[in-house]
């Protein structure tokens, strides 16, 4: 009897994902459900390889850490993979490992090739995860959903090189290299100044930006202007990172024996990145000989949380087109960060860079929960909306929001049927979508939340799939 015959035999499951279904040479395996809990069935020899109860003719093992890595070794194409420069990437978040299924039946309708674990260290801090369960979860929904186009796992905003060697022997294919801690602010100097400076630098160093800026015919094509007062500052604020982008990437990076995508954040700053800074970056990583796969400016105007863009879209066209150009001499992908929601922004990104694009969001797949409960279950929306009140002091400590509490309607004048119309409004949705830490860190209501996900999943994951579907039309992908 095959093992898909025994499962519906004996009716123990709910649900049978028969897609996730597997006949290997020695063996069956297949993804059930008993309503709340998914596991893994496994027949014949292979089960040898897992772990979990023995049932009447087969295996039932649960969707563990352990059982994913011999998952992986028996189909490979439920490990990570990295993508290299080519083609359009995008990142997903999934702070609580149920977003994925969702994001897996988003992206295939596209050609754009998914990110799907991915939380920078404060996210798996918050959430009290680590990236080894972030890549269990997405998986054990790329087994699921019988996904095999490839998928990452993004070390995001990490911001040593033991941070980054920590994420890589997590098994984390892409790193995010976050500058911010060595990005130094802009001194308040005159020209003079910032010329005495630029002429104290060694003559050697000099005579290459004569090369590399000041005579680059590049530079001058893509319209970069570049003076001796330009570079003293652009010394000032990048040196260090330049630095550290070299130090991961010959110290971690290529240690590691196997490809790993190298993403440059620039964006997490209160300086604007100039096209000339992006230029200056990317030049010294070429002379270096780092590949970086994307990088990624702060561009003009504000892109805050979980809200649209606010700035002036014909500036950031502008901009963006320059930064686009430079991505596209030195052939890697540009990256947009907190592209969560930011729909007015997205059809640029994909047009300027004729599709050679990174986006990345996160926390957009947790205000999904926050709406799929508010509609659907009320009474724990107010706990939640109650500690998001208590929290956001906190939060605001780690996020640069607007998000103004006093505009927030009281909870207690709110019907039930309302409650949905908070995630509407720009002050209410900020204030739900940065607390998650605080929220989750309260464990009464992070197992209610737990458990609403587990038995409601195809209410989440319907909304989810809409979301990510208008992100995807933004893009036109």
């Amino acid at each position: 009897m095959s093992l898909l015959q025994e499962l519906r035999e004996n009716g123990d499951f709910i649900r049978i994902y028969d897609q996730s279904w597997h006949q290997l040479a020695n063996g069956e395996l297949v993804m059930v459900s008993d309503g709340v809990e998914r596991y893994l069935a496994v027949s014949g020899d292979i089960s040898s390889h897992f772990h979990g109860v023995r049932k009447s003719g087969y295996l039932l093992c649960p969707t563990n850490h352990e059982n994913r890595l011999a998952l992986n070794e028996l189909l490979p194409f439920t490990a990570p993979v990295s993508f290299g420069r080519e083609g359009s990437t995008f990142g997903f978040g999934d702070r609580l490992g149920f977003a994925n299924t969702a994001q897996i039946r988003a992206v295939r309708k596209t050609n754009v090739r998914p990110v799907l674990a991915q939380q920078s260290l404060r996210e798996l801090q918050l959430t009290s995860r680590s990236i080894e369960q972030v890549v269990d979860a997405a998986a054990y929904a790329v087994l699921q959903e019988n996904y095999r186009a490839g998928y990452a796992c993004d070390g995001d905003h990490l911001k040593t090189p033991e941070e980054v060697k920590a994420g890589i022997a997590s098994g984390a294919t892409m790193i995010t290299l976050d500058c911010s801690l060595v990005l130094q602010p802009l001194a308040d100097q005159t020209d003079e100044q910032w010329a005495a400076f630029y002429n104290g630098l060694p003559e050697q160093r000099r005579a290459r930006d004569r090369a590399d800026y000041l005579e680059n015919d590049v530079a001058d094509t893509l319209g970069l202007h570049f003076d001796v007062v330009t570079l003293a500052k652009l010394h000032w604020v990048y040196a260090a990172a330049n630095a550290l982008i070299r130090d991961v990437y010959f110290s971690a990076l290529l240690p590691a024996g196997r490809p790993i995508d190298f993403e440059i954040s620039l964006d997490e700053t209160v300086e604007t990145t100039t096209p000339e800074a992006h230029f200056f970056v990317a030049r010294e990583m070429e002379r270096e000989k780092v590949v970086a796969t994307s990088v990624a400016p702060k561009f003009v105007g504000e892109f805050q949380k979980a809200i649209e863009y606010i700035g002036d879209l014909d500036e950031l066209r502008a901009t963006m087109s320059v930064h686009a150009a430079i991505a596209e001499y030195f052939g890697y992908r540009l990256s947009l960060h907190s592209g969560s929601e930011k729909f007015a922004v997205l059809p640029l990104i994909a047009e300027l860079t004729h599709g050679h694009y990174h986006v990345k969001t996160s926390g957009t797949s947790w205000l999904e929960v926050v709406e799929v409960i508010s509609k659907h279950a009320p009474a724990l929306y107010r706990k939640m909306h109650t500690l998001a009140l208590e929290g956001i002091d906190e939060a605001k400590r780690s996020y640069v929001v607007h998000c103004d509490v006093q505009k927030v309607r009281p909870l207690c004048e709110v019907s039930d049927e309302e409650l949905p119309e908070y995630l509407l409004h720009n002050d209410s949705r900020q204030l739900m979508h940065i607390t998650y830490g605080y929220i989750l860190r309260h464990e009464d209501v992070h197992q209610e939340i737990l458990h609403f996900l587990k038995t409601n999943r195809a209410l989440y994951e319907a909304e989810a799939e809409e979301l990510y579907d208008r992100h995807f039309s933004a893009l036109h992908a």
